[in-house]
């Protein structure tokens, strides 16, 4: 009679044999990937260098496209009156409502934020939006199906007559940290 106990599969030494000629193939197709990466010719920019170029600044009208979707800051209305004796700006503060357009341009669906946005102030002031100054018209936070495109504005309590006044858009994306100015002058 054979008493002889047959080792788990996990416990075989061709079992981890197999696992480390695949973990090396692995290894050695990313080191090849690299290596073509940076073998693509002399007048070709690596990424990160295309990166570094690419406009960070914008202007109300003009528009940022990047990670396929664009944004544009269409309009900026400043000392913005709510209509509501309850919902006023602070002693020497305003209203500015800043109207936004977002445009899927993926073939996948694409989450915004309005948390996303930020006001800065001429004294580098960030501040997220002020929920009671607007009703009507609101951008609201959603998913974008390929090809959609949303409008909304977003609402922000500033120093009254600020000259300096930035909107940024800095992206939740774990991959990307993209962050983009409007200057709203």
């Amino acid at each position: 009679m054979n008493t002889k106990e047959s080792k788990p599969w996990y416990k075989k030494w061709w079992v981890w044999l197999i696992i480390i000629i695949v973990l090396i193939g692995i290894g050695g197709a990313a080191g090849n990937k690299n290596d073509t990466a940076t073998k693509t010719g002399s007048n070709d920019n690596s990424a990160s260098e295309k990166r570094a170029e690419e406009k960070t600044e914008f202007k109300v009208g003009e528009t940022a496209t990047f990670d396929n979707k664009s944004i544009t800051v269409t309009d900026v209305q400043r000392n913005y009156d709510t209509g509501n004796q309850f919902a006023q700006p602070e002693s020497g503060k305003e209203f500015v409502i800043i109207t936004v357009n977002i445009t899927n341009n993926s073939d996948k669906t694409l989450d915004y934020n309005t948390y996303e946005f930020k006001m800065q102030d001429s004294n580098g002031v960030q501040q997220s939006e002020a929920i009671t100054a607007l009703s009507e018209g609101k951008l609201n936070s959603g998913s974008l199906a390929a090809g959609g495109k949303v409008t909304g504005k977003l609402a922000y309590e500033v120093p009254k007559d600020d000259a300096g006044l930035k909107l940024l858009y800095q992206n939740f994306s774990f991959f990307d940290n993209k962050a983009i100015t409007f200057n709203l002058q």
